[in-house]
């Protein structure tokens, strides 16, 4: 049995007993899981790709039936007032079997939650001319919240460490139903990369099969140039041109790819500061993804394992990403980023609301001398961030002196077990933690 991550989504679709909800997000976040194990549902139907649809009564084994006499079986139940139901897949709904959904919306008691795999769902639903527009509302499953990563992987026995360097990858949850979080994890991922590498791009191609109808090398390119280490729109345009994927080497050739990968969810723009002539890093949403579109090549097609080496130093990128997403919550500002003229580049830059920095820390997996402390102290309060900060998963040689806020491993978990709890209690209450 695979191991469970617990999430904040859980309590949140928990509390919700009436109403119709539209739940969204790149495939293989979890979606299906939480909805069959936290909402309280009385009908569960599934369109499947080939025309069908899969209904199973709360009690009662699964049945396959056609589309038209799922979606009236959905509508009955709706009308008889019996309970919950689940329409999963919905973006594999022709729209025709809109208009029978609405036509009962007005009688539905308790309500319908609704699921599809992408954001193309969410504007076919809510465009002005769509019968279900004003009927649901929209809640977006994204990957696995870094605090309740690391809270669940405790919970599952894994030190402060281990589990905060786990996290990094286990945001993707459905990796737990090939590996078993223990050890190194980018040993792990270089272990089982010939069987995850094919999982990814395949995942990978499922987004594109649903939202574009058919998965373009543009887009895998880009994809591929992200994990390499391109991040700025004008370098994956020039890429693109040289490969003959686009008619201009311009910025735009790029940055409209790029809005729709993030719109799918496999795209994230961080936030720079005091970076000479750029205002957005691009990067890989999801670090799993990020780490094995950087080394497809090697495994597809030379056939050979990935450098256990090469997977650890991109594994400590990914780790400063991931941290800054949960410092960022920890102190309610926005996560940033910043490469300086001289090469050296600032792990995490917290921003407040007007893009102004608050605190900027140094990121390393294992140990940090005192003396390196401070001068990273120094060198960060130098660049005009008024405080400084230091996280040191194997914690420091000595009490750093200069730092405004020094985290080793255990003090990560705890403000992340923190965290969870507080999203958690929020989730419960019917709100969408902040």
């Amino acid at each position: 049995m695979p191991a469970a991550l617990d999430r904040w989504e859980c309590s949140y679709l928990a509390s919700r007993r009436q109403g119709w909800l539209l739940v969204y997000g790149r495939r293989k976040t979890g979606k299906t899981w939480l909805l069959r194990r936290c909402v309280d549902w009385g009908l569960y139907a599934t369109a499947t790709g080939d025309g069908e649809c899969i209904v199973e009564e709360r009690g009662g084994g699964p049945r396959i039936t056609g589309l038209g006499d799922c979606v009236s079986l959905v509508a009955g139940w709706l009308r008889r007032g019996r309970g919950l139901a689940v329409l999963d897949e919905f973006q594999r709904l022709p729209r025709r079997y809109w208009e029978l959904l609405a036509a009962v919306a007005g009688e539905a008691e308790p309500g319908l939650i609704a699921c599809g795999s992408s954001m193309g769902v969410v504007r076919r639903v809510f465009d002005r001319r769509s019968p279900l527009l004003g009927l649901f509302e929209a809640f977006h499953v994204d990957l696995v919240d870094v605090a309740d990563a690391i809270a669940s992987l405790r919970r599952l026995g894994l030190g402060a460490r281990e589990a905060v360097l786990w996290a990094v990858v286990a945001r993707d949850p459905w990796l737990l139903r090939h590996v078993e979080p223990r050890g190194d994890p980018w040993r792990a991922l270089a272990a089982h990369a010939a069987g995850l590498t094919p999982a990814a791009r395949g995942l990978v191609g499922e987004v594109f099969e649903e939202e574009e109808r058919q998965l373009t090398r543009v887009y895998d390119a880009v994809l591929r140039l992200l994990a390499e280490g391109y991040w700025r729109a004008a370098e994956i345009a020039a890429r693109l041109y040289e490969a003959g994927l686009v008619s201009s080497p311009q910025p735009g050739s790029a940055t409209g790819v790029l809005r729709v990968l993030e719109e799918m969810g496999l795209v994230k723009r961080v936030p720079l500061w005091r970076t000479r002539g750029a205002r957005v890093y691009y990067r890989h949403r999801s670090p799993l993804l990020s780490l094995l579109y950087s080394v497809a090549d090697v495994v597809e097609e030379l056939g050979q394992p990935p450098s256990v080496e090469a997977l650890r130093s991109r594994y400590g990128v990914e780790l400063q990403f991931t941290l800054g997403e949960l410092l960022a919550r920890l102190h309610g500002a926005r996560r940033g980023y910043s490469l300086q003229p001289s090469g050296r580049d600032v792990d995490v830059v917290l921003l407040d609301g007007r893009g102004r920095p608050l605190i900027g820390y140094e990121v390393k997996m294992g140990r940090m001398a005192a003396g390196e402390a401070e001068g990273y102290a120094s060198w960060i309060r130098g660049l005009g961030i008024p405080r400084a900060g230091a996280v040191a998963l194997e914690g420091f040689t000595a009490p750093p002196r200069g730092l405004d806020e020094a985290l080793d491993a255990e003090a990560v978990a705890e403000a992340a077990e923190e965290l969870s709890r507080r999203s958690r209690a929020e989730a419960a209450e019917g709100r969408i933690p902040g």
